[in-house]
């Protein structure tokens, strides 16, 4: 059995995220199109059809509102999977508040949930 050793909770996603891949003085030098499959408070997994060979990247999602939403973030790992796909996890590089407006975006544009006023919503306490 194992133990699952995260500090955060994880939200299982399944919306499309753009990314940049940039190099240590925020020059792009590759993007892409990926799935998001899982969010935390301290990072994303995404699954894309090569593997990101970046350190950091910029990940691009559409909100509820058509607003841009941008977050950075540091490459931990690219693997592939078992159907051929890679599986990429990401820390995020960003304040607090930038972090839960993209995870909460994340989670309501995927399941098209009207947003919900400040306390009084399902995702307020995803960050604590």
């Amino acid at each position: 059995m194992t133990t699952d050793r995260r500090k955060h909770s994880r939200f299982n996603i399944s919306n499309l995220i753009s990314y940049v891949c940039i190099d240590h003085r925020g020059n792009e030098t590759t993007q892409g199109m990926g799935k998001a499959i899982n969010a935390s408070q301290e990072g994303i997994l995404i699954e894309t059809h090569k593997p990101i060979e970046s350190k950091y990247i910029l990940l691009m999602v559409i909100g509820i509102e058509d607003e841009l939403i941008q977050v950075k973030g540091n490459i931990v790992y690219s693997q592939p999977d078992d159907s051929r796909m890679f599986r990429t996890g990401i820390q995020f590089l960003e304040t607090k508040e930038k972090i839960l407006s993209f995870v909460i975006n994340s989670v309501k544009t995927f399941s098209k949930l009207p947003p919900t006023p400040q306390g009084g919503g399902v995702y307020d306490n995803v960050i604590h």
